[in-house]
């Protein structure tokens, strides 16, 4: 049997909470349920890139190819909201800041874009972890020695759209 479904809005709050690493009542419930286990956030961390992404790219092993790299550059943990209930979007709750660089020309390439994954390091030999969303800028960022790139709190939102 065919059917047309759609996901209620404690659903899409669910899933917004889900990919960005806040534990949810609904897997809260399913912790419990399951493996009395003990649900705690998970951490999610963006990673600059330096090349336009599309879908076809956001494979870890892509991904990783176009990472920013320079002396002072680690990916950065995101700390995100509860998703809301009347715009069904999360966005980032404090700054984010990458560096300050210390090689003499910043990040070795422009910044372009950014992406959401679930690890803290990876490796080109072994590209772990998940990408979950990806941003793409309007223009590319250029760094300098001892500059930082922040990201204010709210430059990131991630929305679920229900028709």
């Amino acid at each position: 049997m065919a059917a047309n479904g759609f996901i209620a809005l404690s659903g899409a709050t669910s899933a917004l909470d889900y990919i960005n690493g806040r534990t949810t009542a609904l897997q809260a419930e399913w912790d419990a349920k399951t493996s009395g286990g003990d649900p705690q956030p998970k951490t999610t961390y963006l990673m600059l890139l330096t090349q336009v992404v599309t879908d076809a790219t956001t494979d870890m092993t892509s991904l990783v190819g176009i990472e920013a790299a320079g002396t002072g550059y680690a990916r950065q943990p995101v700390p995100w909201g509860a998703a809301s209930t009347s715009t069904r979007q999360s966005t980032n709750t404090d700054l984010i800041q990458f560096g300050p660089f210390s090689d003499p020309a910043g990040l070795a390439a422009p910044v372009t874009g950014a992406a959401l994954v679930t690890r803290m390091t990876s490796s080109a030999g072994q590209p772990t972890g998940l990408c979950l969303m990806c941003w793409n800028l309007d223009s590319a960022i250029t760094t300098q020695q001892n500059q930082a790139l922040q990201l204010a709190a709210g430059a990131l939102t991630m929305t679920l759209a229900v028709t």
